[in-house]
């Protein structure tokens, strides 16, 4: 297993050893699922409501960005389940696999079912899963996406007593499929002092649990818990950041790592040599995502790195397209960025706004300083003029951000070129 603590995609478990087969030998329960090393923490109603899905639907999917749990809290779901499976609960870790072609061979490798090479894979642990009452976990499916829903499809057929749980950045997209969105961890806002004790929040919880293991007999008082809660919240309350926040502890206070998160990619950045790569730093977690991306889908989540507090479809399609993109196609690409959850929507009344947590937002602003890996985005980029930014901004009637921003734009517009309004925004303020 390769995820979190009750977010972050880490691993915290110890892995039973030795060979495994579908059913329970003497004296121990049937399945792989791995002990947990670290304590979970929170995730209460998220538990429950999996629950509750689990019993209902025979595909549950537990969506959500890299870096907030979904593997965590997928195997606690799995070990409270699992005596309802007579032939146990089984987990299997995508992560390291490349080719979907050799899915089928790696669900019966971790089922250890011994197999005759000479005969294709799928009919082979379809018919070994035919009258098998189990619940099958199927973690990081987002990079093997088409496999996975195929294997699953074909699976959830030819074994009618079969489960299974999925965690993914994107939805399976199979028939029946129900989705668990997995949120941010409960976090205060430093600019509303909490009612009750800081420790009712999730974020927090997680913070001082890890930190203790960094320093021993850690504890937030009087004098910290501002700087706490302000590193949880600046966070976003994503585990995976917390944890590598609370590693900084070594050598740092609470008020120096939170003084330091204005460039939070270089901060967490030194997760355990014994994770896999991808979770070892925060950037790489996000790398994850970014890479499920296509070129139009890259572009836009930079551009929306300009909106620090939401936006909906019209600001998008206003500020957004140029040349490379254009409006008819803003809506498409916006949906592709919803379905990955690199967008969070939210309703207001009748009118849907849209919102990146700002993990993934100053990582958009940054891929607008590395060209977003691409030539292409630079040379979007470099064809905006800054009076185009002042045009949107007063067709937005965005008067906050056109103040700071104006005098600026109007010295630009008098016809000599910009980088671009995307630019101008990140140098100068932003679309609040």
């Amino acid at each position: 297993m390769h995820k979190d603590h009750q977010g972050s995609e880490r691993r915290s478990f110890a892995t039973p050893s030795g060979g495994a087969s579908v059913g329970p030998g003497p004296g121990r329960k049937a399945g792989n699922l791995p002990t947990e090393v670290t304590s979970f923490v929170g995730r209460r109603w998220e538990v429950s409501e999996a629950r509750r899905l689990l019993a209902r639907t025979r595909l549950l999917t537990l969506t959500g960005a890299g870096g907030l749990g979904k593997t965590r809290l997928a195997l606690r779901v799995a070990a409270e389940v699992r005596r309802s499976f007579p032939e146990g609960a089984w987990v299997v870790d995508l992560a390291p696999l490349t080719d979907g072609a050799l899915l089928a061979q790696t669900v019966l490798t971790a089922l250890g079912i011994d197999h005759d090479l000479a005969r294709p894979m799928l009919p082979v642990l379809s018919d070994h899963l035919a009258d098998k009452r189990l619940l099958l976990v199927l973690d990081n499916c987002e990079h093997l996406l088409d496999s996975c829903a195929e294997l699953t499809r074909s699976l959830l057929a030819a074994a009618p007593h079969l489960q299974v749980l999925a965690t993914s950045r994107q939805a399976l997209g199979v028939d029946g499929e129900h989705l668990l969105t997995v949120r941010p961890l409960s976090a205060p806002d430093p600019n509303r002092p909490p009612a009750a004790a800081l420790t009712q929040y999730e974020a927090v919880r997680l913070f001082i649990d890890r930190a203790a293991a960094v320093v021993p007999g850690f504890t937030v008082g009087d004098d910290q818990g501002a700087a706490v809660a302000g590193i949880c919240h600046r966070l976003d309350g994503i585990p995976l950041a917390i944890e590598l926040a609370a590693a900084r502890l070594r050598v740092l206070s609470p008020q120096q790592i939170l003084e330091r998160l204005h460039d939070r990619f270089a901060l967490l950045s030194r997760g355990s040599s014994a994770e896999p790569a991808r979770q070892q730093t925060l950037r790489a977690a996000i790398d994850g995502s970014f890479e499920l991306c296509t070129p139009s889908e890259r572009r836009l989540w930079a551009y929306l790195s300009v909106f620090r507090g939401g936006f909906d479809l019209e600001a998008a399609e206003e500020v957004c397209t140029d040349d490379g993109l254009s409006q008819g196609e803003i809506l498409d690409v916006v949906t592709g960025l919803v379905d990955k959850s690199i967008l969070i929507r939210e309703d207001h009344r009748d009118h849907v706004r849209l919102r990146m947590l700002e993990t993934i937002r100053h990582y958009g602003r940054s891929l607008l300083d590395q060209g977003a890996g691409s030539e292409e985005l630079d040379s979007v980029v470099d064809q905006r003029t800054a009076s185009d930014a002042l045009h949107s901004l007063r067709s937005l009637r965005l008067g906050s951000c056109l103040r700071p921003l104006d005098a600026e734009l109007h010295r630009k517009a008098e016809g000599r070129p910009d980088t671009g309004c995307i630019r101008t925004f990140r140098q100068r303020g932003e679309v609040p």
